[in-house]
């Protein structure tokens, strides 16, 4: 199920990133995510407690996501939805989103795995852009405005 927030402002992928950055100061752990690996996929499974917030990573390749259980909002340069449980979409590479958990919700996205990797750090480097670089490149300008 998919409800449109479009009433609301829709931020560029520059501002998510600087929420992003913003959020570096008091980051929190995370939930531990469930790796699951089957012959050519590989499936990533999430879950965020109620009033978690967080700015995803970039993907390189566009790839299935699904909303196993809860509610969330979903808020990228796109658009802003409400998810729940039951919805499916392929999400497009290059997106920036950050994720507000309105219930406990459980994600579950899948991957193109031919070569049945199973090395975490592989897949990573495979399926997610390097943001390092723009992070440290705007900390430092930061720190040098000072």
């Amino acid at each position: 199920m998919l409800a449109n927030a479009s009433t609301k402002v829709i931020p560029t992928k520059e501002k998510i990133q600087q929420l992003q950055e913003s959020m570096l100061e008091i980051r929190t752990d995370m939930p531990e995510a469930v790796h699951h690996f089957i012959p050519g996929v590989y499936c990533r499974e999430f879950t965020m407690p109620a009033g978690m917030l967080v700015v995803g990573k970039i993907h390189k390749h566009s790839h299935p996501m699904m909303v196993i259980e809860g509610r969330a909002e979903i808020v990228t340069e796109f658009g802003r939805d409400i998810v729940e449980a039951g919805f499916c979409a392929v999400s497009p590479p290059g997106a920036k989103r950050v994720v507000l958990a309105l219930e406990d919700t459980t994600f579950m996205t899948f991957h193109h795995n031919p070569d049945g990797v199973c090395d975490l750090e592989i897949i990573e480097a495979q399926h997610i852009e390097d943001e390092n670089f723009q992070l440290e490149f705007h900390q430092s300008i930061e720190r040098l405005l000072k």
